[in-house]
C-alpha cells in the first residue's frame, strides 16, 4: 500500500511539473509577430559621440586569440579604432571613412589602404575573419544590427510555441548585404541571427539598457571558428574634432594599397 501511494505521489508530481512547463509555452499571435518585426526595422540609434571599450576573443578550438579594442566616433563615419594586445601594447590603429580604410600595423610598421565596402574585409588582415567591417561592428555593439543588414525585405515568417520569447518567430529576410534569418525578443531586438548559411550571431543585452548588447558570439556554421565580442565600458565624450579621428603614420612606414 505504501509503495502504491508513493507511486501515485510521484506520478502526480510529474503531472504538475509538466503542466507548469506547458503553461510557459505560449501560442504565438500574428499581431505580436508583426509588431516585433516592425520594431526591429524601425529601430534607430542616436548619432552622437561615443566610446566603446571591450575585448574580442577569436579563433578555433585549437587556437584562440584575445585582443582589446577601443572604438570612437561622432556616431557616423569616420570611425577610429585602436586594437591592443592583452597587456595593453598597441597592435593596430584604424581609421574608416566612407571611401577607404587605413590600417596601421604597429609591430610590422606597415600600413594598408583599401577601398571601403570592397571585396576584402579589413579585419582579415588582423586574423579576424568575421563577416563585418569595423563600422558594422560598432553599429552592432550600439544596438543597430538592423542598420548592418540595410534595406531589409521580409520574405517569410515561421512561428511556433516556445519557452523562450525569441524562439517564437523566425523571420527570413533578404537585404543588400546578406540574406538570412533572425529571431527577435519582445522589444524587437535580435537575439539570434544567421546570414548566408555561413555565420550565426547570438546576442545578450545589458540589464540597465535592454537595447544595448554587451556580449555577441559570432560562430561559423561551416567550421569551428568562433568570435566573442564583449563591451566592458561605454561613455559619451564631447564632440570630436576632425584631428581626433586621424593618426599620423610614422616616418618610414611601408604603405600598401589594396
Amino acid at each position: 500500500m505504501k509503495i502504491w501511494l508513493k507511486f501515485c505521489f510521484i506520478a502526480g508530481l510529474c503531472l504538475v511539473l509538466n503542466a507548469c512547463a506547458a503553461s510557459k509555452v505560449t501560442l504565438p499571435s500574428e499581431e505580436e509577430q508583426k509588431a516585433r518585426w516592425e520594431k526591429f526595422i524601425t529601430h534607430t540609434i542616436a548619432e552622437k559621440p561615443y566610446i566603446l571599450q571591450g575585448s574580442f576573443r577569436f579563433g578555433d578550438k585549437d587556437n584562440t586569440n584575445r585582443v582589446n579594442y577601443i572604438f570612437w566616433s561622432n556616431g557616423a563615419l569616420p570611425l577610429r579604432v585602436d586594437v591592443m594586445a592583452g597587456v595593453g601594447a598597441s597592435i593596430a590603429k584604424v581609421r574608416e571613412d566612407t571611401e577607404k580604410v587605413l590600417m596601421y600595423l604597429v609591430l610590422e610598421k606597415r600600413a594598408i589602404r583599401m577601398a571601403n565596402f570592397g571585396e576584402i574585409n579589413p579585419l582579415v588582415s588582423l586574423g579576424m575573419p568575421v563577416p563585418l567591417s569595423f563600422y558594422e561592428m560598432s553599429l552592432l555593439l550600439r544596438g543597430g544590427f538592423n542598420n548592418v543588414l540595410q534595406e531589409l525585405h521580409l520574405d517569410s515568417v515561421k512561428s511556433k510555441k516556445a519557452k523562450h520569447e525569441h524562439e517564437k518567430y523566425t523571420y527570413y529576410f533578404s537585404s543588400i548585404n546578406m540574406d538570412g534569418l533572425v529571431q527577435l525578443n519582445e522589444l524587437g531586438m535580435p537575439v539570434h541571427c544567421e546570414i548566408d548559411n555561413t555565420w550565426a550571431f547570438d546576442l545578450q543585452y545589458e540589464e540597465k539598457n535592454a537595447m544595448l548588447p554587451y556580449r555577441v558570439v559570432i560562430s561559423s556554421l561551416i567550421g569551428d571558428y568562433k568570435a566573442i565580442l564583449l563591451v566592458k565600458e561605454r561613455s559619451t565624450p564631447p564632440v570630436y574634432k576632425a584631428e581626433d579621428l586621424i593618426f599620423e603614420l610614422p616616418k618610414g612606414t611601408e604603405i600598401l594599397d589594396d
